[in-house]
């Protein structure tokens, strides 16, 4: 890397812990009375950021670094609204976030050295299969769908490696940049698709699909088949209405929330007053009512943050996000192996389809789905994987670049 360019990277990193300090500082004083918890929390955070950003500069000098300070500065905003609502799961948060960090590491490591082990789409699918149907078998139901498999007090969402395996999947076997057996490659997707449905996550489906969909039309440029996608979209859509009580619910709570406003509706007419609440500039850290929105530590953490942030703090996360997004598209732009390229794209697919999705149901643009903000929203599984994700797009990079040799 060149001098002025990390010197640039060093200055973003630091901006980024002199946000998380000042957060800290206004988070310590909330109550009245001095509490040095949120700033040690901070200096935590600090700590691991700066430790990972120089380590992994050291070690590989041909990735993006860009991607590690996007997620760490979405992270620190995450874990300040999760402080602010709820110092426990902040608590929790941050050991995961340390733990992304250095699997991140690793991931950045593996992918760069054995990315390209030849092991065929299939064994990809099959990896797919078995973690989508280990929650069918041994999995636990919680919010409406049986997708987490319960390991004592720690609950893992398998689906959120198995985007990984899928993305993964659809890369080897489109790599030609044709289908070669349209029978068992849809029929592989189907299967895929219903697992997520027998588990009642309408939501990662939709995620499945969509991601599917815009890979299989990067990859071929198969006009027809986007168009046959999109109105088997619609009929699943109109399907998922008919035969589950919940998408019913949720659709009905989207067209008009104020009908049932203490029942159905409640969840996105809070959301609504506490984006209204916020305004342009906010109410100010820790002036806000995040306590009267559900679920505000997961699906509707965005929700909580407008409030508190206003408009314009909510559009610099929007634009951070959007930053993540395109340094993934420009990973995959730049990478002439059509495997490489498809696996980054699929990785950064998913993050974008996901962000839209939280975002978009939270402003009442689309239905909720019950997806979580990735690096934002709490939960060990979505913050684990989005940096195993990270580390798999940063490794595509250092391999297409002959990163390999370096280290």
């Amino acid at each position: 890397m060149e001098p002025r360019t990390e010197a640039i990277y060093n200055k973003n990193i630091a901006i980024t812990a002199l946000v998380g300090i000042l957060a800290a500082l206004l988070l310590a004083f909330r109550e009245g009375v001095f509490s040095p918890v949120p700033i040690y929390g901070s200096l935590i955070f600090i700590v691991i950021m700066f430790v990972g950003h120089f380590l992994t500069n050291h070690l590989f000098p041909k990735q993006d670094p860009a991607l590690f300070i996007l997620c760490c500065f979405i992270c620190q905003l995450g874990l300040v609204m999760l402080y602010r609502i709820d110092p426990e799961s902040a608590a929790k948060q941050l050991i995961w976030f340390g733990i992304g960090c250095l699997l991140y590491f690793i991931s950045s490591f593996v992918c760069r050295t054995w990315i390209e082990i030849k092991v065929g789409p299939f064994i990809f699918f099959l990896v797919t299969f078995v973690l989508l149907a280990s929650p069918l078998i041994f999995g636990v139901e919680r919010y409406g769908s049986k997708s987490w498999i319960s390991f004592g007090n720690f609950l893992f969402q398998p689906s959120e490696l198995a985007k990984i395996t899928f993305s993964l999947f659809l890369a080897d076997t489109l790599k030609e940049h044709k289908i070669e057996d349209s029978i068992k490659f849809f029929g592989q997707i189907f299967v895929v698709l219903g697992l997520l449905a027998f588990a009642r996550d309408l939501g990662g489906a939709m995620l499945f699909y969509f991601a599917a969909l815009i890979i299989i039309f990067a990859a071929t440029s198969r006009l027809d088949l986007t168009v046959l996608g999109l109105i088997g979209a619609v009929v699943a859509g109109l399907l998922g209405y008919q035969f589950f009580g919940h998408v019913r619910v949720r659709t009905k709570a989207w067209l008009n929330p104020w009908e049932d406003v203490p029942g159905k509706g409640y969840q996105i007419v809070q959301s609504l007053f506490a984006i209204a609440e916020g305004g342009f500039f906010g109410t100010g850290l820790g002036l806000g009512r995040p306590d009267y929105i559900p679920a505000v530590t997961t699906d509707f953490i965005f929700s909580a943050f407008f409030e508190e942030f206003g408009f314009l703090g909510a559009s610099a996360l929007i634009v951070v996000y959007f930053l993540l997004i395109y340094r993934g598209i420009k990973i995959s732009l730049t990478i002439e192996n059509s495997f490489l390229c498809l696996s980054g794209l699929g990785i950064t697919v998913f993050f974008g389809i996901q962000i839209f999705t939280i975002i978009g149901g939270v402003i009442k643009l689309i239905p909720m789905t019950g997806v979580t903000l990735p690096f934002m929203s709490y939960g060990g599984s979505s913050m684990v994987m989005s940096f195993i994700s990270l580390g798999i797009l940063n490794g595509i990079i250092m391999r297409a670049l002959g990163g390999e040799a370096d280290g």
